[in-house]
């Protein structure tokens, strides 16, 4: 596995100077996701919207994948992990600009989807809240900026690569000890997991990369491209075959639509 230079890309850069108009939306749009579930009607938004493992292959809801990380059922829930996105995002997306940071939140939260989904593949309870593409943050962080210091849960002075693997490890005997308590500690795990293949593994993280907006644009013009040097191809088939039946029958014998063929193909039309 082929590795990026992370620290050497962003020499002299500090963290805090910063924060980032796509961390900025993402914390508005969990905010206003976070006001509408608590309002006072009823609407299913944590069986439709959340990650359900029950559901989310069964039926065909895959869009929960991507949803889940957008729905925080308590305010401390939510606090806590949008600070961390304000404190550690910002900066991530700083170093790697708003286009990858955003495909590399998506990538971090549906990775610790997935691993959610396969410990407890069978279970009706919805998974919600952006904890696992949270902690892929934190993994990134520690790779781009492994010397700084964090005071882990506020106390602790730390260099953010050991309290990763201290918050690691925490998840780790929680998921193992208590495997019901309601949190998804896996979903941690995984956020964390991806992350890390992400940011050490070049295939990867190209694959991802690929899917820019501006790369997404391109591959569509092409693709259009394509299609019609096919649709070219295909009428100058037909064509050719409408004139040989003409030379041999006469005009008399075409159909409707090869008299359409014929009209299109002189008027440039395909």
């Amino acid at each position: 596995m082929k590795s990026h230079n992370w620290r050497s890309s962003y020499p002299g850069f500090y963290p805090s100077s910063y924060r980032g108009a796509t961390v900025k939306m993402l914390i508005i749009i969990n905010i206003v996701v976070f006001v509408l579930i608590h309002l006072p009607f009823r609407f299913p938004w944590l069986s439709l919207f959340g990650m359900v493992p029950a559901y989310v292959f069964a039926r065909f809801r895959l869009w929960q994948l991507v949803t889940y990380l957008f729905l925080h059922e308590g305010l401390f829930h939510l606090l806590i992990n949008m600070l961390m996105l304000w404190w550690f995002g910002s900066a991530i997306e700083k170093a790697w600009g708003k286009e990858e940071f955003l495909l590399y939140f998506f990538f971090t939260g549906i990775g610790a989807a997935f691993c959610s989904f396969i410990v407890s593949f069978r279970s009706s309870i919805p998974v919600i809240g952006a904890s696992g593409a949270i902690f892929g943050i934190l993994v990134a962080y520690a790779v781009v900026f492994p010397k700084s210091i964090i005071l882990l849960f506020f106390i602790f002075p730390l260099k953010i690569k050991h309290a990763v693997l201290v918050l690691a490890g925490i998840n780790l005997l929680g998921a193992l000890a208590t495997p019901h308590s309601g949190i998804a500690y896996f979903a941690h795990l995984g956020g964390g997991l991806f992350g890390y293949l992400y940011l050490k593994n070049e295939w990867i993280r190209k694959q991802i990369l690929w899917l820019r907006p501006g790369n997404l644009k391109s591959w569509w013009v092409k693709k259009k491209i394509y299609n019609k040097q096919l649709s070219q191809k295909d009428l100058d088939l037909q064509v050719d075959s409408i004139l040989d039946k003409v030379s041999r029958y006469g005009m008399r014998s075409l159909t409707r639509k090869e008299r359409k063929i014929l009209e299109h193909k002189s008027k440039g039309i395909y």
